[in-house]
């Protein structure tokens, strides 16, 4: 039997227009003697909307009984025995009511497909996988109904429905979208100018990483592989893998090192939460056995061609002289390795170390470790969600080093950019000789410059990050002060991340 085919209607928020433009071709496609039906719609009580979805035929809903409740949902039953050459399916993100059939829409669109039934559907970006965290980063709104990354990214055809956000919000205050007091509490909360701004930016770029997945065919020599653990942060670090697998075209794989010792049932949970994640997100599943977790982790990335490792560094290993992203880099030294800053353990026992170091004497290696885990996870964080709203990685990692590093800092990569810190006269950069340690540190890939052993009298540091292929040049001033030894080991953990984006 041929597979149906996917087409999704996709916006970057609800009021977009998304169901209306479905309807529209769809009444389009029976003008032209398709047989189309509605198998769900979900109108909003919107006008315009109610008016474009007369005259097409609907599929009865199937009614669930719930808690004394009857909830009406869409009958995927119903749809396989009727067979339409087109069926609408609204809300593809939804989640289905208890006692249904499928537990989640999409997975009634994908049974519809693999049944050779044509399915028009919507969505929003918010409601993909991948982008959870950025969605959650970028509007303080946390998702909770999701779709696959592969579903998206697989679709026969996506069609944009698009407005500007000044529009959406007049729109909104017309009482076109919600009600007037719903429209209200919008207004003040979800539907602000930022908001839907970083929500149609993450939307446009999404569909463009899209289209070339889709399009690209050369082979792929990038392996990319995640280590998990039942910890919550493992969900961050696989989103990353995800992401950094996307940006080389290729798939992910994620890796779970089991040792002797039962798991508790919470952690056994959320380590299978993390594994569903891993499949949704497009990845394969590797479970290992084995005490010596870095030996086992680089006994498998020797025998399958692993390039890049995604490892999370937590707060338990702030105050250790070897921690474990430490002895990878040691046993795999020609392995890339993206450590993730853990956000949630570093967030969590925050407080519980303010008040440690107000009760106890903590010696002082310590306390640099922990300023410098912090620091390091708000780089981290910035680069992480600024990188995803601008065309020019160079100038956001420009910005963000010296707003970190509170010095100017140029970057020395497909362009030149620099950024001043406080007005500093930055002209320096532009002359020859230091334009010439640029040079010999991008030759060389090796540091250079004031600090350093190398043409020391130059009045920058030179620091090269070695990409696949390539080599920026990151340099801060030093007019005013040397760059110091906790800034430099700063920069050294966040050089996996700026390898992956310059």
């Amino acid at each position: 039997m041929e597979r149906g085919k996917l087409k999704i209607f996709f916006g970057y928020s609800a009021g977009v227009g998304k169901t209306y433009a479905m309807l529209k071709a769809a009444q389009e496609a029976r003008a032209d003697g398709e047989d189309v039906i509605i198998g769900y719609l979900e109108p909003h009580d919107r006008p315009d909307t109610l008016k474009m979805a007369e005259g097409l035929p609907v599929l009865p809903l199937k009614n669930i009984d719930y808690k004394g409740i009857t909830l009406k949902e869409f009958d995927v039953d119903a749809a396989l025995e009727r067979r339409p050459q087109i069926i609408l399916v609204d809300e593809l993100a939804h989640t289905n009511a208890i006692g249904s059939k499928n537990q989640k829409r999409y997975l009634d669109v994908e049974e519809l497909i693999n049944n050779g039934i044509n399915v028009w559907t919507t969505v929003n970006v918010q409601h993909i996988e991948g982008l959870h965290d950025l969605i959650d980063s970028a509007t303080s709104v946390d998702v909770n109904e999701r779709i696959p990354d592969e579903i998206f990214d697989y679709a026969d055809e996506v069609v944009l429905v698009d407005i500007e956000p000044e529009a959406l919000i007049q729109r909104m205050r017309e009482g076109k979208i919600y009600n007037k007091t719903h429209a209200a509490m919008a207004l003040e909360n979800f539907f602000r100018t930022d908001n839907l701004s970083s929500l149609r930016e993450l939307f446009m770029r999404r569909n463009a990483d899209r289209i070339e997945k889709q399009s690209h065919n050369g082979e792929l020599k990038i392996k990319v592989l995640v280590l998990i653990s039942p910890s919550p942060s493992s969900e961050k670090n696989i989103r990353i893998a995800a992401r950094t697998a996307d940006a080389y075209h290729c798939r992910f794989s994620a890796m779970y090192v089991e040792r002797n010792g039962d798991l508790s049932d919470e952690a056994a949970a959320v380590l299978k939460k993390h594994m569903r994640l891993v499949k949704d997100l497009g990845g394969d599943m590797v479970v290992k056995y084995g005490e010596n977790i870095v030996e086992t982790v680089a006994d498998y990335v020797r025998a399958a061609g692993v390039t890049d490792l995604v490892i999370g560094k937590t707060w338990q290993s702030v105050g250790k002289k070897v921690g474990l992203e430490d002895k990878f880099i040691a046993v795999l030294p020609q392995l890339q390795i993206l450590i993730v800053p853990d956000s949630e353990h570093i967030s969590y026992h925050e407080n519980f170390m303010q008040r440690l170091m107000g009760r106890l004497f903590m010696p002082r290696r310590v306390m640099e470790r922990y300023k410098t885990a912090n620091k390091t996870l708000d780089i981290h964080n910035l680069i992480e969600r600024e990188i995803f709203y601008s065309d020019n990685n160079e100038k956001v990692v420009a910005d963000i080093l010296s707003r970190s590093f509170m010095r100017s800092c140029a970057v020395f990569g497909r362009t030149e950019v620099v950024t001043s810190w406080e007005n500093e006269d930055i002209s320096f950069w532009s002359l020859v000789h230091e334009q010439a340690v640029a040079e010999w540190v991008k030759k060389n890939q090796k540091p250079a410059g004031k600090g350093t052993d190398t043409l020391r009298e130059a009045q920058a540091i030179y620091l090269p990050v070695i990409t696949k292929g390539s080599v920026t040049v990151v340099s801060f001033s030093c007019k005013n002060s040397k760059l110091t030894v906790t800034d430099r080991l700063i920069f050294g953990q966040i050089e996996s991340l700026l390898r992956l984006i310059l």
